[in-house]
C-alpha cells in the first residue's frame, strides 16, 4: 500500500442513501470499495462516523459542524494526503467555512487536490486559490445515482420508451462508473490527465482559434454566498473566465442570482463566461438561461460566452481545474475544447 493518501470527506448532505445503491452496508464498506478502485498506490482514508452521519433537514441538517471542519482542515494540513474527494454535495457545508483554517495549505510539503462540486463550490474555489491547493470542479461520486438515472431516463423518453428503465440502467452501471471515477482521480493527481474532456459551443462574443484562460466559479446559487464575504477574492472573476451551472431552480431565481453578479460588476471584470448545464427535472433550461444574458451582460463589450453540457449536475461530467491556466482551442466552427497539459496538475 502506498504511503500517499486519498481522503474521503462527507461534509455536506448525508451519504447514507448511497450505501444501498452501491451495495455496501456501511461507511467502512464504501471506503473499501474506493480502495479497490484506487489500487495499491494510494491508501484510502475517511472518518466513518462523518460518512455515515444522519441528515435531519428540519433541525439544522447536520449537528457535527466542528468535526466536519476539523476533518477538512486536518486533511488539507497533512502533506501525506494527495487528494481530498467529497463524496457528494447537497447542503450544510457553506456555514462551516469560518471554522476551517485554510492557511494550513500554505505550510504543506506539496500540493493537494480537492475534488467536489455543487455545495462544494466554495471549498474548491478557496483551496484552488491558495498555495499548494488544487481545486478540481468535479462531481461527487454519490451523484452518480442521480446522474445515471436521469441520463438513462432522458434517453428512454427520447426514443419513446418512457423513463421507467432509468433506475435499472443506473444500478447496472453504478459500480463500473464509480470505479472509473476514482481511477480518473488517480490519473489526475499522478499527472496523467483525464479520460473526460470538455467541449463547448461559442454562442456570444468572439474567441481566437487558440487562447488560454483561468476559470473560477461553479454552482450559481452556492457561488453567490461568497460575494461580500472574506472569501470573495477566491471567486473574483477579474481577468478570469466565470463558470456557472445550477439545477432544479426556477428561471426567475436564476435571473435574481445573475442580477446579484450584475450589481457586483462581475461582467465588466471577467474574461469570459462558461455556462454549464442548467436543468429542472427532465427539462433542459439552457435556452432560457441564455435568454437572460442580454439583460445582464454589458452592451459596451463583446464578452465571449461558451456553453457546455459537460459540466454541471449531469452525467457524464468532465472535471474543470480552477485557478489554473487552461487552453481554449477551436475544434471546428464554433466548437471549442477546454483542456490542460496532463503533467501540469500532478500532486505526486
Amino acid at each position: 500500500m502506498g504511503d500517499r493518501r486519498i481522503h474521503l470527506i462527507a461534509p455536506a448532505a448525508s451519504c447514507r442513501p448511497f450505501f444501498a445503491a452501491i451495495g455496501v452496508g456501511s461507511a467502512g464498506g464504501l471506503i473499501e470499495l474506493v480502495q479497490a478502485a484506487v489500487g495499491p498506490r494510494f491508501r484510502v482514508t475517511g472518518d466513518e462516523s462523518l460518512i455515515d452521519a444522519e441528515e435531519k433537514e428540519h433541525t439544522g441538517g447536520r449537528s457535527d459542524d466542528r468535526r466536519r471542519a476539523e476533518d477538512i482542515e486536518s486533511a488539507l494540513a497533512d502533506s501525506g494526503v494527495a487528494a481530498v474527494v467529497a463524496l457528494r454535495g447537497g447542503a450544510w457545508l457553506t456555514r462551516i467555512l469560518p471554522r476551517i483554517d485554510f492557511s494550513v495549505l500554505d505550510r504543506r510539503g506539496g500540493p493537494v487536490a480537492v475534488f467536489g462540486f455543487s455545495e462544494l463550490t466554495t471549498l474548491v474555489n478557496i483551496v484552488g486559490g491558495r498555495g499548494y491547493g488544487l481545486g478540481i470542479y468535479d462531481m461527487g461520486p454519490a451523484f452518480l445515482t442521480y446522474g445515471l438515472n436521469r441520463h438513462a431516463s432522458l434517453a428512454a423518453m427520447t426514443s419513446g420508451g418512457g423513463g421507467a428503465s432509468g433506475k435499472g440502467w443506473m444500478l447496472e452501471r453504478l459500480r463500473p462508473e464509480f470505479t472509473a471515477f476514482f481511477q480518473d482521480v488517480v490519473a489526475i493527481i499522478e499527472g496523467r490527465g483525464t479520460r473526460r474532456s470538455i467541449t463547448a459551443r461559442l454562442v456570444g462574443g468572439e474567441l481566437p482559434p487558440r487562447s488560454e484562460g483561468m476559470f473560477v466559479g461553479g454552482n450559481l446559487t452556492v457561488l453567490s454566498t461568497l460575494l461580500g464575504s472574506p472569501y470573495a477574492t477566491y471567486v473574483d472573476p477579474a481577468g478570469r473566465w466565470l463558470l456557472l451551472e445550477d439545477f432544479n431552480d426556477k428561471i426567475e431565481r436564476i435571473d435574481r442570482f445573475l442580477a446579484h453578479l450584475t450589481l457586483a460588476g462581475w461582467w465588466e471584470r471577467c474574461a469570459g463566461l462558461l455556462l454549464g448545464d442548467f436543468h429542472k427535472g427532465y427539462d433542459d433550461q439552457a435556452s432560457e438561461v441564455q435568454a437572460l444574458l442580454p439583460y445582464h451582460l454589458p452592451e459596451t463589450r463583446s464578452l465571449p460566452v461558451l456553453v457546455t453540457a459537460d459540466v454541471g449536475h449531469v452525467w457524464p461530467m468532465a472535471p474543470l481545474p480552477l485557478h489554473r491556466m487552461l487552453s481554449i482551442e477551436c475544434r471546428e466552427g464554433v466548437a471549442y475544447s477546454i483542456a490542460w497539459p496532463a503533467g501540469d496538475l500532478g500532486c505526486v
